[in-house]
Protein backbone atom coordinates (compact mmCIF):
# COMPACT_ATOMS: atom_id res chain seq x y z
CA UNK A 1 0.00 0.00 0.00
CA UNK A 2 0.99 3.51 -0.71
CA UNK A 3 1.97 4.94 2.47
CA UNK A 4 0.67 8.28 1.70
CA UNK A 5 -2.58 7.11 0.97
CA UNK A 6 -4.43 7.19 -2.09
CA UNK A 7 -3.15 9.50 -5.17
CA UNK A 8 -5.32 10.53 -7.94
CA UNK A 9 -3.57 8.63 -11.03
CA UNK A 10 -3.32 11.12 -13.65
CA UNK A 11 -2.79 9.76 -17.56
CA UNK A 12 -1.57 11.37 -20.96
CA UNK A 13 0.00 14.40 -21.59
CA UNK A 14 -0.96 15.67 -17.98
CA UNK A 15 0.88 13.67 -16.50
CA UNK A 16 3.93 13.95 -19.07
CA UNK A 17 3.33 17.97 -18.17
CA UNK A 18 3.84 17.71 -14.71
CA UNK A 19 7.09 15.91 -14.98
CA UNK A 20 8.60 18.34 -17.20
CA UNK A 21 7.91 21.10 -15.06
CA UNK A 22 9.35 19.41 -12.15
CA UNK A 23 6.84 17.99 -10.03
CA UNK A 24 7.19 14.38 -9.10
CA UNK A 25 4.90 11.79 -9.96
CA UNK A 26 1.59 10.88 -9.05
CA UNK A 27 1.79 9.02 -5.38
CA UNK A 28 5.72 10.20 -5.24
CA UNK A 29 7.36 13.10 -2.98
CA UNK A 30 7.06 16.28 -4.21
CA UNK A 31 9.70 18.58 -5.71
CA UNK A 32 10.10 21.65 -3.47
CA UNK A 33 10.63 24.54 -5.21
CA UNK A 34 13.24 26.61 -3.13
CA UNK A 35 16.72 28.39 -3.79
CA UNK A 36 17.18 28.11 -0.09
CA UNK A 37 17.13 25.94 2.93
CA UNK A 38 15.65 27.01 6.15
CA UNK A 39 18.59 27.48 8.96
CA UNK A 40 17.88 26.72 12.51
CA UNK A 41 18.57 28.39 15.82
CA UNK A 42 21.53 30.57 16.40
CA UNK A 43 24.32 27.67 17.45
CA UNK A 44 22.49 24.99 15.34
CA UNK A 45 23.55 23.56 12.13
CA UNK A 46 21.49 24.39 9.29
CA UNK A 47 20.01 21.14 7.36
CA UNK A 48 19.83 21.34 3.69
CA UNK A 49 16.50 20.33 2.64
CA UNK A 50 16.14 18.26 -0.59
CA UNK A 51 15.36 20.51 -3.49
CA UNK A 52 16.26 17.98 -6.51
CA UNK A 53 14.46 14.94 -7.98
CA UNK A 54 18.20 13.03 -8.07
CA UNK A 55 17.62 9.69 -6.53
CA UNK A 56 19.73 9.65 -3.27
CA UNK A 57 21.60 6.24 -4.22
CA UNK A 58 23.51 8.06 -7.00
CA UNK A 59 26.84 8.78 -5.99
CA UNK A 60 28.73 9.75 -9.46
CA UNK A 61 31.12 11.31 -7.55
CA UNK A 62 34.28 13.29 -9.99
CA UNK A 63 33.32 10.38 -12.77
CA UNK A 64 30.96 12.39 -14.28
CA UNK A 65 33.52 15.52 -14.89
CA UNK A 66 36.53 13.58 -15.24
CA UNK A 67 34.56 12.14 -18.08
CA UNK A 68 33.39 15.70 -20.15
CA UNK A 69 36.73 16.63 -19.24
CA UNK A 70 39.00 13.96 -20.77
CA UNK A 71 36.60 14.12 -23.89
CA UNK A 72 36.44 17.60 -24.46
CA UNK A 73 40.11 18.53 -23.64
CA UNK A 74 41.05 15.44 -26.45
CA UNK A 75 39.22 16.81 -28.81
CA UNK A 76 40.23 20.47 -28.23
CA UNK A 77 44.10 19.07 -28.46
CA UNK A 78 43.05 17.65 -31.83
CA UNK A 79 41.90 20.65 -33.48
CA UNK A 80 43.95 23.87 -31.80
CA UNK A 81 45.51 26.32 -33.86
CA UNK A 82 49.46 24.65 -33.51
CA UNK A 83 51.12 28.16 -33.97
CA UNK A 84 50.31 32.25 -33.12
CA UNK A 85 47.14 33.66 -34.55
CA UNK A 86 46.49 37.38 -35.95
CA UNK A 87 44.31 40.36 -33.85
CA UNK A 88 43.73 39.77 -30.00
CA UNK A 89 44.50 36.40 -30.55
CA UNK A 90 48.38 36.54 -31.76
CA UNK A 91 48.54 39.74 -29.02
CA UNK A 92 47.65 37.43 -26.03
CA UNK A 93 50.19 34.90 -26.59
CA UNK A 94 52.33 37.43 -26.94
CA UNK A 95 52.03 40.55 -24.09
CA UNK A 96 51.88 37.84 -21.25
CA UNK A 97 55.37 36.37 -22.55
CA UNK A 98 56.73 39.89 -21.98
CA UNK A 99 55.04 40.79 -18.79
CA UNK A 100 53.31 44.06 -21.14
CA UNK A 101 50.39 45.93 -21.20
CA UNK A 102 47.64 44.67 -23.49
CA UNK A 103 44.76 46.50 -24.95
CA UNK A 104 42.10 47.97 -23.11
CA UNK A 105 40.97 46.96 -20.24
CA UNK A 106 44.14 45.54 -19.59
CA UNK A 107 42.95 42.05 -18.35
CA UNK A 108 45.58 41.91 -15.55
CA UNK A 109 44.08 38.08 -14.75
CA UNK A 110 45.04 36.99 -18.15
CA UNK A 111 48.11 38.14 -18.56
CA UNK A 112 49.44 36.69 -14.88
CA UNK A 113 47.92 33.57 -15.59
CA UNK A 114 49.11 33.03 -18.92
CA UNK A 115 52.70 34.03 -17.96
CA UNK A 116 52.87 31.32 -15.55
CA UNK A 117 51.16 29.24 -18.24
CA UNK A 118 53.97 30.08 -21.19
CA UNK A 119 56.66 28.87 -18.34
CA UNK A 120 55.87 25.37 -18.88
CA UNK A 121 58.23 24.31 -21.61
CA UNK A 122 55.31 22.50 -23.92
CA UNK A 123 56.00 23.27 -27.47
CA UNK A 124 56.16 26.78 -28.41
CA UNK A 125 54.88 29.85 -26.39
CA UNK A 126 52.15 30.33 -28.86
CA UNK A 127 50.81 26.63 -28.76
CA UNK A 128 50.94 27.40 -25.00
CA UNK A 129 48.68 29.91 -24.99
CA UNK A 130 46.41 28.07 -27.08
CA UNK A 131 46.38 25.14 -24.87
CA UNK A 132 45.26 27.24 -22.29
CA UNK A 133 42.00 28.28 -23.97
CA UNK A 134 41.03 24.49 -24.28
CA UNK A 135 41.76 24.43 -20.75
CA UNK A 136 39.56 27.27 -19.82
CA UNK A 137 36.82 25.73 -21.95
CA UNK A 138 37.03 21.82 -20.77
CA UNK A 139 37.05 23.03 -17.06
CA UNK A 140 33.76 25.50 -17.73
CA UNK A 141 31.97 22.30 -19.72
CA UNK A 142 33.42 19.94 -16.60
CA UNK A 143 31.67 22.80 -13.40
CA UNK A 144 28.77 22.83 -15.82
CA UNK A 145 27.77 18.90 -15.49
CA UNK A 146 28.56 19.54 -11.67
CA UNK A 147 26.12 22.54 -11.76
CA UNK A 148 23.42 20.14 -13.85
CA UNK A 149 24.22 17.27 -10.87
CA UNK A 150 23.28 19.92 -8.19
CA UNK A 151 20.44 20.90 -9.67
CA UNK A 152 19.16 17.04 -9.53
CA UNK A 153 20.13 15.87 -13.34
CA UNK A 154 21.29 12.20 -13.59
CA UNK A 155 24.64 11.95 -14.83
CA UNK A 156 24.79 10.41 -17.75
CA UNK A 157 22.43 13.82 -18.96
CA UNK A 158 24.97 16.08 -17.43
CA UNK A 159 27.32 14.47 -19.48
CA UNK A 160 25.94 14.90 -22.26
CA UNK A 161 24.54 18.44 -21.78
CA UNK A 162 28.51 19.72 -21.03
CA UNK A 163 29.17 17.87 -24.23
CA UNK A 164 26.89 19.33 -26.36
CA UNK A 165 27.78 23.05 -25.14
CA UNK A 166 31.60 22.03 -26.19
CA UNK A 167 30.73 20.97 -29.32
CA UNK A 168 28.98 24.54 -30.46
CA UNK A 169 30.95 26.37 -32.63
CA UNK A 170 31.16 29.50 -31.00
CA UNK A 171 32.24 27.69 -27.83
CA UNK A 172 34.79 25.26 -30.04
CA UNK A 173 36.71 28.31 -31.35
CA UNK A 174 37.00 30.13 -28.19
CA UNK A 175 38.76 26.76 -27.07
CA UNK A 176 41.12 26.31 -29.62
CA UNK A 177 43.32 29.46 -29.69
CA UNK A 178 44.84 32.22 -27.09
CA UNK A 179 41.95 34.58 -25.54
CA UNK A 180 40.49 36.37 -22.38
CA UNK A 181 37.12 34.82 -23.10
CA UNK A 182 37.44 31.55 -22.53
CA UNK A 183 38.87 32.48 -19.32
CA UNK A 184 35.63 34.79 -18.57
CA UNK A 185 33.68 31.79 -19.41
CA UNK A 186 34.92 29.47 -17.10
CA UNK A 187 34.92 32.56 -14.16
CA UNK A 188 31.79 32.72 -14.70
CA UNK A 189 30.68 29.00 -14.79
CA UNK A 190 32.87 28.59 -10.89
CA UNK A 191 30.96 31.83 -9.87
CA UNK A 192 27.45 30.24 -10.61
CA UNK A 193 28.18 26.79 -9.27
CA UNK A 194 29.33 28.46 -6.07
CA UNK A 195 26.43 30.02 -5.64
CA UNK A 196 24.47 27.37 -6.17
CA UNK A 197 26.53 25.30 -3.37
CA UNK A 198 26.34 28.91 -0.98
CA UNK A 199 22.39 28.02 -1.39
CA UNK A 200 22.77 24.59 -0.42
CA UNK A 201 25.00 24.49 2.54
CA UNK A 202 25.72 28.55 3.37
CA UNK A 203 28.97 27.95 4.47
CA UNK A 204 31.57 30.95 5.26
CA UNK A 205 34.03 29.76 2.75
CA UNK A 206 31.97 29.41 -0.02
CA UNK A 207 30.95 33.44 0.59
CA UNK A 208 34.77 34.30 0.46
CA UNK A 209 35.45 32.25 -2.58
CA UNK A 210 32.73 33.51 -4.56
CA UNK A 211 33.83 37.29 -3.57
CA UNK A 212 37.34 35.93 -4.42
CA UNK A 213 36.36 34.80 -7.94
CA UNK A 214 34.15 37.46 -8.49
CA UNK A 215 37.32 39.80 -8.24
CA UNK A 216 39.75 37.86 -10.07
CA UNK A 217 37.29 37.39 -13.00
CA UNK A 218 36.66 41.44 -12.97
CA UNK A 219 40.23 41.43 -12.90
CA UNK A 220 40.06 39.85 -16.65
CA UNK A 221 37.45 41.38 -18.31
CA UNK A 222 34.79 43.83 -17.40
CA UNK A 223 31.85 41.39 -18.60
CA UNK A 224 32.14 40.48 -15.40
CA UNK A 225 30.16 44.08 -14.45
CA UNK A 226 26.82 42.26 -16.12
CA UNK A 227 26.77 38.96 -14.52
CA UNK A 228 28.29 39.48 -10.23
CA UNK A 229 25.03 41.94 -10.19
CA UNK A 230 22.63 38.74 -10.65
CA UNK A 231 24.87 36.52 -8.42
CA UNK A 232 24.72 38.75 -5.47
CA UNK A 233 21.01 39.50 -5.79
CA UNK A 234 20.95 35.17 -5.73
CA UNK A 235 23.10 34.86 -2.94
CA UNK A 236 21.56 37.52 -0.63
CA UNK A 237 18.48 36.02 -1.42
CA UNK A 238 19.74 32.28 -0.47
CA UNK A 239 21.30 33.27 2.61
CA UNK A 240 19.02 36.08 3.40
CA UNK A 241 18.54 34.64 7.22
CA UNK A 242 21.77 33.52 7.78
CA UNK A 243 22.77 37.07 6.46
CA UNK A 244 20.66 38.84 8.80
CA UNK A 245 22.10 36.93 11.81
CA UNK A 246 25.96 37.11 10.45
CA UNK A 247 25.98 40.47 8.55
CA UNK A 248 29.33 41.03 9.15
CA UNK A 249 30.16 37.88 6.48
CA UNK A 250 29.28 40.54 3.74
CA UNK A 251 32.47 42.83 4.90
CA UNK A 252 34.42 39.38 4.06
CA UNK A 253 32.98 38.65 0.51
CA UNK A 254 33.65 42.06 -0.21
CA UNK A 255 36.95 41.61 1.39
CA UNK A 256 37.61 39.02 -1.00
CA UNK A 257 36.49 40.48 -4.08
CA UNK A 258 38.89 43.74 -3.32
CA UNK A 259 41.75 41.18 -3.23
CA UNK A 260 41.19 39.44 -6.59
CA UNK A 261 40.41 43.54 -7.48
CA UNK A 262 44.42 43.97 -6.58
CA UNK A 263 45.46 42.57 -9.83
CA UNK A 264 44.88 45.60 -11.54
CA UNK A 265 47.87 46.98 -9.58
CA UNK A 266 50.22 44.97 -12.36
CA UNK A 267 48.86 47.74 -15.22
CA UNK A 268 51.13 50.66 -13.44
CA UNK A 269 54.14 48.21 -12.57
CA UNK A 270 54.27 46.65 -15.58
CA UNK A 271 54.26 50.05 -17.32
CA UNK A 272 56.53 51.57 -14.92
CA UNK A 273 58.92 48.94 -16.32
CA UNK A 274 58.72 50.00 -19.85
CA UNK A 275 58.35 46.60 -21.68
CA UNK A 276 58.46 45.66 -25.38
CA UNK A 277 54.69 46.14 -25.20
CA UNK A 278 52.95 48.76 -23.28
CA UNK A 279 49.31 50.15 -24.66
CA UNK A 280 49.57 53.66 -24.55
CA UNK A 281 52.08 53.57 -21.40
CA UNK A 282 49.81 53.71 -18.42
CA UNK A 283 52.41 55.19 -16.47
CA UNK A 284 49.99 58.04 -14.55
CA UNK A 285 46.61 57.36 -12.28
CA UNK A 286 44.72 58.91 -15.69
CA UNK A 287 45.89 56.80 -18.34
CA UNK A 288 45.32 53.36 -16.09
CA UNK A 289 41.65 54.75 -15.46
CA UNK A 290 41.68 55.05 -18.92
CA UNK A 291 42.94 52.00 -19.98
CA UNK A 292 41.08 50.10 -17.61
CA UNK A 293 37.72 51.14 -18.57
CA UNK A 294 37.96 50.59 -22.08
CA UNK A 295 37.34 54.28 -22.72
CA UNK A 296 39.00 53.68 -26.36
CA UNK A 297 35.75 52.01 -27.17
CA UNK A 298 33.22 53.85 -25.51
CA UNK A 299 31.69 54.97 -29.05
CA UNK A 300 31.19 51.46 -30.38
CA UNK A 301 28.57 50.17 -27.84
CA UNK A 302 25.46 51.46 -27.58
CA UNK A 303 23.62 49.21 -24.72
CA UNK A 304 23.40 52.38 -22.39
CA UNK A 305 22.17 54.46 -24.96
CA UNK A 306 18.18 55.10 -25.63
CA UNK A 307 18.20 53.37 -29.03
CA UNK A 308 19.82 50.45 -27.34
CA UNK A 309 16.17 48.47 -26.49
CA UNK A 310 15.50 49.16 -30.38
CA UNK A 311 18.98 47.50 -31.17
CA UNK A 312 18.32 44.33 -29.02
CA UNK A 313 15.07 43.50 -30.88
CA UNK A 314 16.37 44.43 -34.51
CA UNK A 315 19.27 41.85 -33.36
CA UNK A 316 17.14 38.74 -33.02
CA UNK A 317 16.66 37.77 -35.92
CA UNK A 318 20.06 37.51 -36.76
CA UNK A 319 20.86 35.88 -33.28
CA UNK A 320 18.00 33.08 -33.78
CA UNK A 321 20.22 32.24 -37.32
CA UNK A 322 23.78 32.61 -35.10
CA UNK A 323 22.03 29.90 -32.42
CA UNK A 324 20.98 27.82 -35.11
CA UNK A 325 23.83 27.98 -37.38
CA UNK A 326 26.04 27.06 -34.25
CA UNK A 327 24.11 24.50 -32.65
CA UNK A 328 21.02 23.33 -34.32
CA UNK A 329 17.46 24.34 -33.25
CA UNK A 330 17.63 21.83 -31.26
CA UNK A 331 20.22 22.82 -28.62
CA UNK A 332 18.66 26.48 -27.99
CA UNK A 333 14.77 25.80 -28.10
CA UNK A 334 15.46 22.46 -25.68
CA UNK A 335 17.70 24.80 -23.81
CA UNK A 336 15.01 27.87 -23.25
CA UNK A 337 11.95 25.10 -22.66
CA UNK A 338 14.56 23.87 -19.81
CA UNK A 339 15.37 27.44 -18.30
CA UNK A 340 11.56 27.66 -18.74
CA UNK A 341 11.35 24.37 -16.04
CA UNK A 342 14.70 25.49 -13.93
CA UNK A 343 12.62 29.19 -12.88
CA UNK A 344 9.56 27.03 -12.49
CA UNK A 345 11.59 24.50 -9.68
CA UNK A 346 14.27 26.75 -8.15
CA UNK A 347 12.76 30.50 -8.85
CA UNK A 348 15.47 32.41 -7.67
CA UNK A 349 18.18 30.58 -9.66
CA UNK A 350 16.49 30.15 -12.84
CA UNK A 351 16.21 33.91 -12.63
CA UNK A 352 19.97 34.41 -11.88
CA UNK A 353 20.75 32.14 -14.76
CA UNK A 354 17.68 34.13 -17.43
CA UNK A 355 19.19 37.80 -16.09
CA UNK A 356 22.37 36.71 -17.07
CA UNK A 357 21.59 35.41 -20.45
CA UNK A 358 19.54 38.14 -21.59
CA UNK A 359 21.87 40.77 -20.81
CA UNK A 360 24.56 38.88 -21.98
CA UNK A 361 22.16 38.69 -25.59
CA UNK A 362 21.83 42.72 -25.35
CA UNK A 363 25.02 43.18 -24.95
CA UNK A 364 25.87 41.41 -27.69
CA UNK A 365 23.22 43.20 -29.89
CA UNK A 366 24.73 46.85 -29.00
CA UNK A 367 28.21 46.00 -29.45
CA UNK A 368 29.26 45.17 -32.61
CA UNK A 369 27.69 41.32 -32.46
CA UNK A 370 31.26 40.11 -31.64
CA UNK A 371 30.54 36.09 -31.57
CA UNK A 372 32.66 35.53 -28.32
CA UNK A 373 30.08 37.56 -26.49
CA UNK A 374 27.78 34.93 -26.79
CA UNK A 375 30.06 32.69 -24.66
CA UNK A 376 27.98 32.92 -21.45
CA UNK A 377 24.68 33.41 -22.89
CA UNK A 378 25.32 29.64 -24.45
CA UNK A 379 26.54 28.69 -20.84
CA UNK A 380 23.24 29.80 -19.41
CA UNK A 381 21.69 28.08 -22.13
CA UNK A 382 23.47 24.63 -22.02
CA UNK A 383 22.10 24.32 -18.15
CA UNK A 384 18.88 24.95 -19.34
CA UNK A 385 19.66 21.84 -21.93
CA UNK A 386 20.61 19.42 -19.06
CA UNK A 387 17.44 20.54 -16.87
CA UNK A 388 14.96 19.79 -20.43
CA UNK A 389 16.62 16.73 -20.74
CA UNK A 390 16.36 15.65 -17.22
CA UNK A 391 12.65 17.07 -17.82
CA UNK A 392 12.11 14.44 -20.80
CA UNK A 393 13.65 11.56 -18.88
CA UNK A 394 11.44 11.94 -15.99
CA UNK A 395 8.27 12.54 -18.58
CA UNK A 396 9.26 9.05 -20.67
CA UNK A 397 9.43 6.83 -17.30
CA UNK A 398 6.16 8.22 -16.05
CA UNK A 399 4.60 7.81 -19.41
CA UNK A 400 6.31 4.19 -19.89
CA UNK A 401 5.21 3.19 -15.99
CA UNK A 402 1.53 4.63 -17.07
CA UNK A 403 1.70 2.11 -20.09
CA UNK A 404 2.70 -0.93 -17.87
CA UNK A 405 0.24 0.05 -15.07
CA UNK A 406 -2.66 0.39 -17.91
CA UNK A 407 -1.27 -2.67 -19.21
CA UNK A 408 -2.27 -4.85 -15.48
CA UNK A 409 1.06 -5.00 -13.96
CA UNK A 410 -0.20 -3.21 -10.96
CA UNK A 411 -0.69 0.07 -9.42
CA UNK A 412 2.27 2.26 -10.14
CA UNK A 413 3.32 5.26 -9.14
CA UNK A 414 5.67 7.86 -11.39
CA UNK A 415 8.45 7.61 -8.87
CA UNK A 416 8.68 4.17 -9.72
CA UNK A 417 10.78 5.35 -12.79
CA UNK A 418 13.23 6.45 -9.93
CA UNK A 419 12.87 3.36 -7.91
CA UNK A 420 10.09 1.00 -6.95
CA UNK A 421 8.37 -1.84 -8.46
CA UNK A 422 8.66 0.02 -11.89
CA UNK A 423 12.44 1.17 -11.76
CA UNK A 424 13.21 -0.06 -14.78
CA UNK A 425 11.00 2.84 -16.27
CA UNK A 426 13.54 5.46 -15.13
CA UNK A 427 16.50 3.20 -16.62
CA UNK A 428 14.91 3.13 -19.93
CA UNK A 429 14.33 6.46 -20.20
CA UNK A 430 17.22 7.91 -18.61
CA UNK A 431 19.25 5.04 -21.46
CA UNK A 432 16.56 6.49 -24.21
CA UNK A 433 17.72 10.07 -23.50
CA UNK A 434 21.17 9.67 -22.57
CA UNK A 435 21.62 7.95 -25.58
CA UNK A 436 19.98 10.31 -28.14
CA UNK A 437 21.48 13.48 -26.13
CA UNK A 438 25.55 11.48 -27.05
CA UNK A 439 24.08 11.27 -30.56
CA UNK A 440 22.98 14.77 -30.55
CA UNK A 441 26.77 15.75 -29.39
CA UNK A 442 28.27 13.69 -31.97
CA UNK A 443 26.59 14.54 -34.72
CA UNK A 444 27.56 18.45 -33.39
CA UNK A 445 30.54 17.61 -33.39
CA UNK A 446 30.49 16.78 -36.65
CA UNK A 447 28.84 19.79 -38.19
CA UNK A 448 31.34 21.68 -36.68
CA UNK A 449 34.15 20.14 -37.35
CA UNK A 450 35.67 21.40 -40.30
CA UNK A 451 35.12 25.15 -39.34
CA UNK A 452 36.62 24.34 -35.73
CA UNK A 453 39.52 22.01 -36.43
CA UNK A 454 42.59 24.74 -37.02
CA UNK A 455 44.96 21.77 -35.97
CA UNK A 456 46.74 22.55 -40.19
CA UNK A 457 46.32 26.71 -40.03
CA UNK A 458 49.96 27.66 -39.52
CA UNK A 459 48.85 31.25 -41.31
CA UNK A 460 50.54 33.17 -38.53
CA UNK A 461 53.52 31.63 -38.61
CA UNK A 462 53.75 31.60 -42.24
CA UNK A 463 53.00 35.20 -42.79
CA UNK A 464 55.82 36.33 -39.88
CA UNK A 465 58.19 34.66 -41.89
CA UNK A 466 57.32 35.78 -45.21
CA UNK A 467 57.61 39.11 -44.07
CA UNK A 468 60.80 38.85 -41.86
CA UNK A 469 62.52 36.97 -44.78
CA UNK A 470 61.65 39.50 -47.67
CA UNK A 471 62.36 42.94 -45.58
CA UNK A 472 65.19 44.34 -45.77
CA UNK A 473 67.64 45.48 -43.02
CA UNK A 474 66.76 48.33 -40.50
CA UNK A 475 63.11 48.30 -42.37
CA UNK A 476 60.20 50.09 -41.03
CA UNK A 477 57.00 48.56 -41.75
CA UNK A 478 53.25 50.36 -40.98
CA UNK A 479 50.75 48.03 -40.48
CA UNK A 480 47.03 47.16 -39.01
CA UNK A 481 46.38 45.37 -35.30
CA UNK A 482 45.38 42.09 -36.86
CA UNK A 483 48.63 42.01 -38.95
CA UNK A 484 50.43 44.11 -36.81
CA UNK A 485 50.54 41.13 -33.63
CA UNK A 486 52.26 38.00 -35.42
CA UNK A 487 55.08 40.00 -36.22
CA UNK A 488 55.18 41.49 -32.34
CA UNK A 489 55.34 37.71 -31.82
CA UNK A 490 57.82 36.89 -33.76
CA UNK A 491 60.25 39.87 -33.10
CA UNK A 492 59.87 39.38 -29.34
CA UNK A 493 59.13 36.01 -28.67
CA UNK A 494 61.03 34.15 -31.19
CA UNK A 495 63.76 36.69 -31.27
CA UNK A 496 63.26 37.12 -35.21
CA UNK A 497 64.39 40.62 -36.57
CA UNK A 498 64.69 43.10 -34.19
CA UNK A 499 66.29 45.65 -36.62
CA UNK A 500 62.68 45.63 -38.09
CA UNK A 501 60.40 48.77 -36.65
CA UNK A 502 56.60 47.64 -36.48
CA UNK A 503 54.75 50.68 -36.10
CA UNK A 504 50.84 49.65 -35.63
CA UNK A 505 47.43 52.03 -35.80
CA UNK A 506 47.62 52.49 -31.64
CA UNK A 507 51.44 54.09 -31.77
CA UNK A 508 50.60 56.56 -34.68
CA UNK A 509 47.56 57.93 -32.24
CA UNK A 510 49.45 57.15 -28.83
CA UNK A 511 52.69 58.91 -30.24
CA UNK A 512 50.63 61.73 -30.92
CA UNK A 513 52.12 61.28 -35.16
CA UNK A 514 48.17 62.07 -36.10
CA UNK A 515 48.80 60.59 -39.35
CA UNK A 516 50.23 57.52 -40.67
CA UNK A 517 52.09 60.09 -43.34
CA UNK A 518 53.57 62.10 -40.60
CA UNK A 519 54.85 59.00 -39.39
CA UNK A 520 56.56 58.36 -43.22
CA UNK A 521 57.95 61.35 -42.84
CA UNK A 522 59.90 60.52 -40.02
CA UNK A 523 60.90 58.05 -40.97
CA UNK A 524 61.47 57.87 -45.20
CA UNK A 525 65.07 59.41 -45.02
CA UNK A 526 66.79 57.02 -42.51
CA UNK A 527 64.90 53.77 -42.80
CA UNK A 528 63.26 51.66 -46.20
CA UNK A 529 59.78 52.03 -45.05
CA UNK A 530 56.76 49.28 -46.46
CA UNK A 531 52.93 49.77 -45.51
CA UNK A 532 50.32 47.46 -45.33
CA UNK A 533 46.73 48.19 -45.25
CA UNK A 534 43.25 45.46 -45.11
CA UNK A 535 41.77 48.49 -47.09
CA UNK A 536 42.71 49.80 -49.70
CA UNK A 537 40.89 53.06 -49.61
CA UNK A 538 43.45 53.72 -46.58
CA UNK A 539 46.46 54.00 -48.75
CA UNK A 540 44.53 56.81 -50.52
CA UNK A 541 46.26 59.20 -48.67
CA UNK A 542 49.27 57.48 -48.87
CA UNK A 543 49.65 57.66 -52.00
CA UNK A 544 48.89 61.38 -52.98
CA UNK A 545 52.65 61.88 -50.51
CA UNK A 546 54.71 59.09 -51.66
CA UNK A 547 55.12 56.37 -54.21
CA UNK A 548 54.14 53.04 -53.54
CA UNK A 549 55.72 50.30 -55.11
CA UNK A 550 54.33 46.44 -55.04
CA UNK A 551 56.83 44.63 -52.50
CA UNK A 552 54.89 41.51 -51.36
CA UNK A 553 51.81 39.70 -51.73
CA UNK A 554 50.73 38.23 -48.01
CA UNK A 555 47.69 35.99 -46.47
CA UNK A 556 46.41 37.93 -43.45
CA UNK A 557 43.14 38.07 -41.03
CA UNK A 558 40.62 40.47 -41.05
CA UNK A 559 38.74 40.40 -37.39
CA UNK A 560 39.41 36.96 -36.63
CA UNK A 561 42.28 34.61 -35.45
CA UNK A 562 43.29 33.13 -39.25
CA UNK A 563 44.56 34.67 -42.14
CA UNK A 564 41.32 35.03 -44.60
CA UNK A 565 42.73 37.25 -47.68
CA UNK A 566 45.60 38.71 -49.52
CA UNK A 567 47.16 41.45 -49.47
CA UNK A 568 50.10 43.58 -51.22
CA UNK A 569 53.10 45.05 -49.17
CA UNK A 570 53.65 47.74 -50.68
CA UNK A 571 57.14 50.16 -50.40
CA UNK A 572 57.37 53.64 -49.78
CA UNK A 573 59.33 56.19 -52.09
CA UNK A 574 59.37 59.79 -52.29
CA UNK A 575 57.66 61.13 -55.34
CA UNK A 576 60.84 62.94 -55.47
CA UNK A 577 64.31 61.37 -55.15
CA UNK A 578 65.98 64.39 -53.98
CA UNK A 579 64.04 64.64 -51.32
CA UNK A 580 66.63 62.85 -48.42
CA UNK A 581 69.40 64.01 -50.32
CA UNK A 582 71.70 65.42 -47.70
CA UNK A 583 69.89 63.82 -44.66
CA UNK A 584 71.76 62.23 -42.29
Amino acid sequence: MDPQGPTPQIAGPGAAFLTIWGRSSPGGPRLPRVDSVEIAGPGQPSVPEPVTAQPQSIRPGPLVPLTVALVSFAVYLRTLLPGVAFGDWGEMATVPHVLGVAHPTGYPTYILMAWLAELVPVGSVAFRANLLSALYVTVTLATLSLISLRLGVRPVLAIAGALAMGAVGTVWAAATVSEVNPLHLMFVALIIQRALIWADRRTRFDLILGGLLIGLALGNHLLMLFVAPFVALFVLWAGRRELLARPWQLLLAAAAVVLGLSVYLYIPLAALGSPPLPYNHPTTLDGVIWLVTGTQFRGQFDFLAVKGPGDFVAALPALWALLVARATVVLPALGALGLVRLVWRRPAFGLMCVGIMVTGLYIWANYLQLEHYLLVPWLIVAIGLTTGLEGLAQALGLALGQITERGGAGPNRAAGAEGGQFAWAGHVSTGLIGAAGLVFVVILGSLNWSTADLSNDHSGTTYINAVFSALPADAAILSYWDASSPLWYGQHVDGLRPDILIVDDTNIVYENWGTREARIAALICSRPVFILRLDGRDLIPTRAAYNLVPFLMVSVAAGGPSAVASVEIYQVEPIDPGTCLGSS
